[in-house]
C-alpha cells in the first residue's frame, strides 16, 4: 500500500538514550517512499503519455471535426449555388418558353384574323358577284321578255298580216315561173329539181346583241 502524505508527516520513529532514529526504521521507511515515489513517477509518465495520446486524438478528431465542417459548408455552399443558378435557369427556360408561346400565338391568331378577312372578303366578293350577275339576269330576262312581247305585238298587227300574204304571193310567183323541162328522143330526162321554198325568217338583232353582251361580260 502506498504511503500517503498524512503517514509521511505523521511518522514517529523509535528513538533511542542518545536520542537518535533506529537506522532500519528509517531506511525501510525511505524504501517504502521511493518505491511509492518511483511508482507514482511511473503512474504519473503513463498518465502523461495517456494525456498527449487524449490530446493528439483530441487533436485529430477536432480537425476532423474541422475537415468535415469545411466539408459540409463547402458541399451546402455549392448546393446554394447549384441550385439558385438551377432556378436561375429554370426561370430563363420558363420565361423563354412563355415569350415563344406568346409569339406562337400571337403568329397564330394573325393568320386567324388573315385567313378570317381573306374569307369575309372573297365572301363579300362572292355575294357581290351573285347579286350583280342576279340583277343582269333579271335585267336580261326583262329584255328578252319585251323583245318577245314586242314581237308578238308585231304578229298581232295588220302589217305582219300583209307582210305574211305578200310573202306568200311571192312564193307563188317563183313556183308558177319555174322552165319545164320537155323529154327529147333517146336522150334521158333529168329528173326534176325541187322547187326552193322561200321561208320567212324573223330577225332579231337586239337580242342577239344582249345575248352577246351579257355573255362577254365574264
Amino acid at each position: 500500500m502506498a504511503v500517503t502524505p498524512q503517514e509521511i508527516h505523521s511518522k514517529q520513529f523509535t528513538t533511542r538514550s542518545n536520542k537518535w532514529f533506529e537506522k532500519t526504521e528509517v531506511t525501510g521507511f525511505l524504501d517504502q517512499v521511493a518505491v511509492d515515489y518511483d511508482n507514482l513517477m511511473q503512474e504519473n509518465q503513463a498518465l502523461r503519455t495517456k494525456l498527449l495520446e487524449a490530446d493528439s486524438n483530441a487533436t485529430q478528431v477536432e480537425e476532423m471535426k474541422q475537415s468535415v465542417n469545411s466539408s459540409i459548408l463547402i458541399a451546402q455552399e455549392a448546393a446554394d449555388r447549384l441550385k439558385k443558378q438551377t432556378e436561375a435557369e429554370a426561370e430563363a427556360t420558363l420565361q423563354q418558353a412563355e415569350t415563344e408561346a406568346q409569339k406562337i400565338v400571337m403568329e397564330a391568331n394573325a393568320k386567324a384574323n388573315n385567313l378570317l378577312s381573306e374569307s369575309q372578303r372573297k365572301n363579300d366578293d362572292l355575294v357581290t358577284h351573285h347579286d350583280a350577275m342576279a340583277k343582269e339576269m333579271t335585267a336580261f330576262k326583262q329584255r328578252i321578255s319585251g323583245l318577245l312581247n314586242a314581237q308578238i305585238d308585231l304578229m298581232n298587227t295588220e302589217g305582219w298580216d300583209e307582210f305574211q300574204h305578200a310573202t306568200d304571193l311571192r312564193v307563188a310567183a317563183q313556183q308558177n315561173q319555174a322552165p319545164v323541162q320537155q323529154p327529147v328522143a333517146e336522150t334521158p330526162v333529168a329528173p326534176e329539181e325541187p322547187v326552193a321554198q322561200t321561208e320567212t325568217v324573223v330577225v332579231m338583232p337586239d337580242l342577239q346583241e344582249n345575248n352577246d353582251n351579257f355573255l362577254n361580260k365574264d
